[in-house]
């Protein structure tokens, strides 16, 4: 066993002078850049003919089978607003040995246990200042049953907990916190007093994991959602103990992360307003984007969308090279409700077997920020630059599935849109721009 006095260490690295140096490389040996093209209208980079009278259908859809097992970050709290309803956020998490082989507190006695989360963001509908602090109750469950680090847990997952808390305490939890520490109480030292374990799995027989929940209280009531680092220093579960031969505190954290300790989040959404409500009762999986669309992120809701005129419009334009192209998601006033909007979106295309994977115009997005996806908010609009999709659909129009949009980090950001939908005699209305020539 590995018995250490209490202390904390940081290690900081230095790694400016590398980046600088790979900074000059790359501005020495790319001619060409993107500097200063969101300044302009990309469209007006680009010869060619214009067309941007192509008919676009899209549906909002229930997300329900969005994975979220062993991602580094999770959300937990309440938010709700009179659009998407009600989002409840939890955590479920294993703790694991931190160390190789087994650990014993075989006649050592347990002063205290402190679980401990990593803070990384708060999302609310109203911006709060630095200053503010949240009032919250925070609950940490056992759970009755076992968790798996091999096994997948989607959004909709959840696991039967014990009757009885390790923790249930009205905090207060300011928005320049980095942490938040919760001293367990004596029921959960059994565990470890006066216990050997051998191996990972024999203490995660007796310590199945937790269940953990936050909900916010008084003014910040159903109002407050924080994400948290599974994988961060502060993060994880630590027994302070001494040793009956000695009396110099000792300690020993287990993890949250690594090959042996299973963690996702669950999230569950109730209430939807007009026209969501049919999502309530899962009368329907998609509700029509004549007028609105919808994003929601923590497997909340997603847009699928078609463009049905193009085969015909190829057919027409066998020979065309489609320079630029791209598809503008205006966003609706009533979203200032809502709190800050998302801040991007992103774009998948869908293949024969229903499953998406990303389109090419984000693929290059790695290497050269072609895509965009980011909000504008001088023109209160999402544009996503789709040229390399959409010269495949013309070229290849019977391989064309449709695309799915999604909110960027859509698993650990609270922030929801919505946005004006397809009907053109919208003033504002989602619309695909095509800039092309034809070959001879």
């Amino acid at each position: 066993m590995n018995k250490t006095k209490s202390s904390i260490k940081v290690l900081v690295c230095s790694g400016i002078a590398l980046l600088m140096g790979l900074c000059a490389f790359t501005a020495c040996t790319h001619e060409d850049t993107d500097m200063g093209l969101n300044l302009n209208d990309p469209a007006a980079l680009y010869n060619g003919t214009l067309c941007d009278t192509l008919t676009v259908t899209a549906y909002t859809c229930r997300e329900d089978s969005m994975t979220t097992s062993n991602y580094q970050n999770g959300v937990i709290g309440v938010l709700q607003n009179n659009v998407f309803g009600k989002t409840e956020a939890v955590m479920y998490t294993q703790a694991a040995l931190s160390t190789t082989g087994g650990i014993s507190f075989e006649s050592d006695i347990i002063d205290s246990v402190v679980l401990s989360l990593a803070i990384t963001d708060f999302f609310s509908t109203d911006a709060k200042d630095s200053n503010y602090v949240y009032t919250a109750r925070m609950r940490v469950i056992p759970l009755a049953d076992p968790m798996y680090v091999d096994s997948t847990y989607y959004a909709c997952s959840d696991i039967q907990c014990l009757r009885m808390v390790y923790f249930d305490s009205v905090l207060r939890i300011g928005v320049s916190d980095t942490a938040v520490h919760l001293k367990l109480n004596s029921s959960i030292r059994s565990i470890f007093e006066n216990k050997v374990y051998a191996n990972n799995e024999d203490f995660q027989t007796a310590l199945r994991g937790f269940k953990i929940v936050l909900e916010p209280e008084g003014a910040d009531a159903d109002n407050m959602m924080m994400t948290v680092n599974y994988a961060a220093a502060y993060t994880g579960l630590t027994v302070h103990f001494h040793s009956n031969n000695d009396t110099l505190p000792l300690d020993y954290s287990f993890v949250f992360t690594g090959t042996s300790a299973a963690h996702f989040n669950g999230y569950r959404h109730t209430n939807y307003a007009s026209p969501l409500s049919a999502f309530n009762t899962n009368v329907k999986d998609s509700v029509s984007g004549t007028q609105k669309l919808y994003l929601q992120p923590l497997g909340g809701t997603f847009v699928k969308m078609r463009f049905p005129t193009l085969k015909q419009w190829s057919a027409q334009h066998p020979n065309a090279v489609v320079h630029h192209a791209q598809i503008i998601l205006p966003v609706a006033d009533e979203t200032s409700a809502l709190g800050e909007k998302a801040s991007r979106v992103l774009c998948y295309k869908y293949q024969s077997n229903g499953k998406v994977t990303l389109i090419p115009d984000m693929m290059d997005a790695l290497l050269n920020g072609g895509f965009d996806g980011n909000y504008d908010k001088d023109k209160k609009q999402y544009r996503m630059r789709v040229s390399r999709q959409i010269q495949q659909a013309v070229s290849f129009p019977a391989n064309d599935y449709g695309l799915a949009v999604y909110i960027d980090a859509r698993r650990i950001s609270a922030k929801q849109v919505i946005l004006f939908g397809t009907d053109k005699t919208l003033a504002k209305h989602v619309k695909l721009e095509i800039i092309y020539s034809e070959t001879k």
